[in-house]
């Protein structure tokens, strides 16, 4: 599946109330709305490979309102 098509099923996925699993660096272009379906939603959000320019405190801060629903794989 291209990035696009897994970030698309994701945000379906979320959207049926399951939590999901991705790979943060294949879907980084759309990780806005795939947080935002997770807040929206309430499912949890595992985000794994984070490349080191989400890392950063700005990219952080962003997450860290949703943050009881977001873990992050180091």
């Amino acid at each position: 599946m291209t990035d696009i098509q897994n970030s698309t099923k994701a945000i379906e996925l979320l959207q049926l109330g399951f939590s999901v699993s991705i790979d943060a660096t294949s879907c980084a272009d759309e990780m806005d709305a795939i947080i935002e379906s997770a807040r929206m939603f309430n499912s949890t959000i595992i985000l794994r490979n984070m490349p080191d320019t989400m890392l950063d405190a700005k990219s952080l801060n962003v997450l860290k309102s949703h943050s009881h629903k977001i873990i992050i794989e180091v």
